[in-house]
């Protein structure tokens, strides 16, 4: 860290989730951080102590904490002195591939957040540990990955940008942006087996098997995770 650089902290659980795509565009930058990864029975003291009682938060030069995985995204890229993870000249490009990859995330909550907090759909609390609510959770899982389903729509979508852009990244060029390190974690986590009723198998679109392979072959983070799709 140069004297110029901030002193970052970035907090989350100690599992790739929202946070992967901030840390992952922190790497790519070139920028030291701190990836402070709390334990889930920390979370129950730290909770009230944050602004919205989310994660993940930051703080830069030991300031206030701050929100938004978004924002933290972008001010990642924004520290990037080459300028390949926030482009100006493709900012249109990047931002349509953001909102995708958030459309697809957005699609895809119910179905995972419905068996961990089910009254925020309107169930009762205990809902996901029902005969009706367990089924309910599997059928919902099963027809988004299912051939057909949401996944291979938005799957083609992302392979669309990145055909329609080079076939490299979904931006174009040579380096990743930001719009692929928030999309890359996101494929990986249908892959890596750990969300039940998702067949680890399930992503079958040759152009995103490519794009997840050569994005985590890439040196900053090669080696990161056992394998592209995968763990």
């Amino acid at each position: 860290m140069t004297a110029e650089s901030p002193k970052i902290k970035l907090t989350y659980f100690d599992i790739e989730g929202v946070a992967e795509s901030v840390r992952l565009a922190f790497t790519f930058a070139g920028v030291d951080f701190e990836d402070d990864r709390i334990k889930f029975p920390e979370w129950g003291e730290l909770k009230p102590k944050t602004p919205h009682g989310t994660l993940p938060i930051m703080t830069i030069d030991d300031g206030p904490m701050l929100t938004q995985s978004g924002a933290m995204l972008r001010y990642a890229g924004s520290l990037d002195k080459t300028g390949a993870l926030y482009p100006t000249d493709k900012m249109f490009d990047v931002e349509q591939a953001v909102g995708i990859a958030g459309d697809f995330s957005g699609s895809w909550s119910p179905c995972m957040y419905l068996g961990m907090r089910p009254q925020k759909y309107g169930y009762a609390e205990d809902f996901n540990k029902t005969e009706e609510g367990v089924a309910l959770i599997k059928k919902m899982r099963t027809e988004f990955v299912a051939e057909g389903g949401d996944l291979t729509t938005y799957l083609k979508y992302l392979s669309d940008l990145i055909e329609k852009n080079g076939g490299t990244f979904l931006c174009g060029g040579d380096k990743p942006t930001i719009a692929d390190c928030l999309a890359v974690p996101m494929i990986r986590n249908f892959t890596r087996g750990h969300v039940d009723h998702v067949d680890p198998g399930c992503i079958k679109n040759p152009i995103i098997v490519a794009y997840v392979e050569r994005f985590c072959a890439l040196p900053e983070i090669k080696g990161r995770y056992t394998t592209g799709l995968g763990a």
